[in-house]
């Protein structure tokens, strides 16, 4: 039996001394790896001291499992938009796969197990590698906290992602898409097709934010992926005539609702199912959402708006990340040809005679 011995207590196994210090109402034990009651009571005081800095939480690191890592990331300082689809992800396949195993057993075979799974499932690599980077979050996470949940994050397996989506619309498939989805995703998808803001944005954007005198959405600083405060036009047409149709009916039947994009008065926040049938139905089965912001950085070059310019609207921070939407397709390169063609020039056309015999004839003039 332990004997206390002021706040902690010391015992013996056999000839080696053991030490049982409580925090947070966690026993935290550990052996002095000697048979000299003096090293428990240094290992003791040592302990007490790392309690009170904090230094220590209760329940040793190497007891805490992945479950309680994911709690608290899904509780951590995330936008509620991505701890919507987190949650989704986390309890659909995370936590069943990994929840149960201590996060200090968390091994690289493991991950590759549950990479195959997922892969046998028919999920891609690019897919796997996101849920991965949840669990790596909620590593880190665990890692930051005072005191921390984990000492070491391990190596986490990912896959290079060698295929990059070259998806886009035309114009007729935008319209197509816009006349299949339901009344309530038509001013969303209107507007990341000629925006290119990114749909976590858009979702968080409120009418107080819309200011259709000076025809400009204001994404506030905090709400952006990069943090930053910037203005996107409201561009006539299909933009702007569907975001008053949006405010009429909030006006008219909820009035207390803050956010643009909403349904039934309450913020969007999974439309997938709808999203694919209105995609079936136009045709363009495999269009993904994010597919709109690299049709809008294609449009917006096409219209001849600087660079710079469709970087402030788009939200991309840096030209790499903005070239790797620059699609170019056939009619690109016949618009190249025709600019080319019609270049001034002072060089006569040369005329190439359809008689090589004649060529020479000529050369020997």
């Amino acid at each position: 039996m332990p004997k206390t011995n002021g706040a902690g207590s010391i015992y013996q196994r056999g000839n080696i001394w053991w030490v049982q210090v409580y925090v947070d109402g966690k026993p935290i034990i550990q052996s002095s790896k000697s048979e000299k009651k003096s090293e428990a009571v240094k290992l003791r005081n040592k302990l007490l001291a790392k309690k009170a800095r904090g230094e220590i939480s209760g329940g040793a690191p190497e007891k805490v499992l992945i479950d309680e890592l994911l709690n608290d990331v899904l509780k951590s300082d995330i936008k509620e938009t991505t701890r919507y689809i987190w949650e989704k992800v986390v309890e659909k396949n995370i936590r069943p796969f990994f929840g149960k195993i201590r996060a200090a057993r968390l091994s690289t075979d493991l991950m590759d197990q549950y990479r195959e799974k997922r892969k046998a499932e028919g999920r891609s690599d690019s897919t796997v590698n996101r849920e991965l980077s949840i669990l790596r979050t909620s590593f880190h996470n665990a890692r930051k906290r005072t005191p921390p949940k984990v000492h070491v994050v391990p190596y986490f397996p990912m896959m290079q992602e060698t295929t990059v989506r070259k998806g886009f619309l035309t114009d007729q498939q935008y319209a197509d898409v816009r006349d299949a989805l339901p009344e309530e995703l038509k001013a969303l998808f209107v507007t990341a097709y000629i925006t290119g803001v990114r749909r976590g944005e858009l979702l968080a954007i409120a009418w107080p934010q819309v200011d259709f005198e000076a025809r400009t959405i204001t994404l506030q600083r905090g709400e952006t992926k990069n943090k930053d405060a910037r203005s996107v036009p409201i561009v006539a047409g299909d933009m702007r005539e569907l975001l008053l149709a949006a405010k009429r009916t909030r006006d008219a039947d909820y009035p207390d609702c803050p956010w643009v994009f909403s349904r039934l008065g309450e913020p969007i926040k999974d439309f997938r199912w709808m999203w694919d049938q209105a995609c079936k139905a136009a045709g363009v089965p495999e269009l993904n959402f994010h597919d709109l912001r690299r049709t809008a950085v294609r449009n917006m070059r096409r219209a001849g708006i600087p660079q710079v310019i469709r970087m402030k609207i788009s939200g991309h921070k840096t030209d790499s990340m903005e070239r790797r939407y620059n699609i170019v397709d056939d009619e690109d390169l016949a618009n190249a040809r025709e600019l080319l063609e019609r270049r001034p020039t002072v060089v006569e056309t040369v005329v190439v005679s359809e008689n090589p015999a004649k060529l020479g004839d000529t050369a020997n003039h």
